[in-house]
């Protein structure tokens, strides 16, 4: 048990020993904030890397729409060499041992019922909707981004009011000794301001937390140093946009990458139904080659070309063509399910956003009249007490009230900010 002062005294002295460097704040504005997001998110960067993986399937899915040439070689040794028993005794089949047959061939789809061309179309979509997705991830992004931005402007105010608060507490702290010790005040007046004093130091710290916390928070979204600190320059008490919901509706109809996709989507799918298909139609292929023939009876090289021309109809594959029809069927009914379950989604989406950013505006309003209100009652009870009117607990009561005003106004102007970016997002407009 002696052992704990001493490891609590080697923590202190451990801990005391750290430099505190407060790394010097950089003024950051929303569109650089968004700009360094966009370059450094790692969750857009993968979708954008996903875009680059489909464009190469797309290639892969079009290629065989051209000829396919290959060169191909074969090397054989053969000892010993076969020979033919004869009465006349052995007779080789060739008196060369060692054959090199080198073969160029062009070969070319002629028909295959579609599949080819569904297939790359299917895959045009799938890269269309993966592009569709970067879109919709970007402005995800975007919203992100700005939240953590406006969350840390508003932390950064209320760090501020917190602050003020401390000022005044103090101030109210030091008054009360000097009347105490004059004698014109109870000493429970005293202990009231050390009191009040000491709840503004909570709130400063938890204030203070509260930055530290946004700040963090900011930098996750955009990717750098978690100890990098910025001090947001947007104004938080800009003025809402002007919007009209049928508007909003129709964008976020149009431009929303996530319905874009699932259109796609359907498109992908009715494209699978004409590949399934395509395995019950004949496939006719064309072949050109020109090499050296095969095997060879005597030394040297024995030029052969070859035009060729096979169709190969499969007449019963024990119903799995009809299967995979049957699947791709599926597959587009749900396709189309989801794309009508993801418009009504966005629909409830703009709806909730729009309600929100009048609420938000309406909220900003009142906290407004809230703090005009707030700050002539201080105004009053600070006259009240210089007259002698009034108390020290009527005055605490009117600051506490002000600031509280404070941060109320704060926090909607914040949160009405927020909803504008949530409005543009839900709407397409990032």
């Amino acid at each position: 048990m002696r052992k704990l002062p001493v490891i609590a005294m080697a923590f202190g002295l451990a801990f005391g020993a750290l430099p505190l460097v407060a790394n010097a704040a950089t003024p950051l504005s929303l569109d650089t904030a968004v700009a360094l997001g966009l370059k450094q998110n790692l969750e857009y960067a993968r979708s954008l890397a996903h875009v680059d993986a489909i464009a190469a399937q797309f290639r892969q899915a079009r290629a065989p729409k051209a000829p396919s040439l290959a060169l191909q070689d074969t090397y054989q040794y053969v000892n010993p060499v076969a020979a033919l028993s004869t009465p006349m005794g052995a007779i080789p089949f060739s008196t060369v041992n060692a054959t090199n047959v080198p073969l160029l061939a062009l070969q070319y789809t002629l028909f295959d019922g579609g599949a080819t061309a569904a297939r790359a179309s299917a895959a045009a979509a799938g890269l269309s909707a993966a592009e569709a997705s970067a879109q919709e991830a970007r402005g995800a992004t975007i919203a992100r981004v700005s939240k953590a931005y406006y969350d840390l402007a508003a932390a950064l105010q209320l760090q501020s009011v917190a602050e003020r608060g401390v000022a005044v507490a103090q101030a109210h702290e030091r008054d009360a000794r000097t009347m105490l010790a004059a004698g014109t005040i109870p000493r429970a007046d005293l202990l009231r301001a050390q009191a009040e004093l000491a709840s503004e130091r909570v709130n400063a710290i938890q204030a203070d937390n509260g930055v530290d916390l946004a700040r963090v928070a900011l930098d996750s979204v955009l990717d750098v140093p978690l100890d990098t600190v910025y001090t947001p320059t947007e104004p938080l008490d800009a003025p809402p946009p002007r919007v009209a919901l049928a508007s909003l509706l129709v964008s976020a109809h149009s431009a929303r990458g996530e319905l874009a996709a699932a259109r796609f989507a359907v498109d992908a799918a009715r494209h699978a139904i004409t590949a399934a298909r395509a395995g019950g139609v004949p496939q006719v292929k064309a072949t050109i080659a020109d090499g050296n023939t095969q095997p060879a009876v005597v030394g040297g090289y024995h030029n052969q070309f070859s035009l060729g021309l096979s169709a190969v109809w499969t007449l019963f594959d024990n119903g799995y063509t009809a299967g995979r029809v049957a699947e791709a069927d599926a597959g587009l009914h749900d396709a189309q399910l989801s794309l009508a379950q993801m418009q009504n989604g966005v629909d409830v989406e703009v709806r909730e956003a729009y309600l929100n950013l009048n609420e938000a505006a309406a909220r900003v309003e009142a906290a407004r009249d809230l703090v005009t209100y707030s700050d002539e009652n201080l105004r009053l009870a600070q006259v009240r007490y210089r007259g002698g009117v009034g108390t020290a607990l009527e005055l605490q009561d009117a600051e506490l009230r002000d600031r509280t005003a404070q941060q109320t106004l704060t926090q909607s102007e914040a949160a009405l900010r927020q909803s504008v970016v949530q409005l543009r997002y839900v709407a397409g407009l990032l």
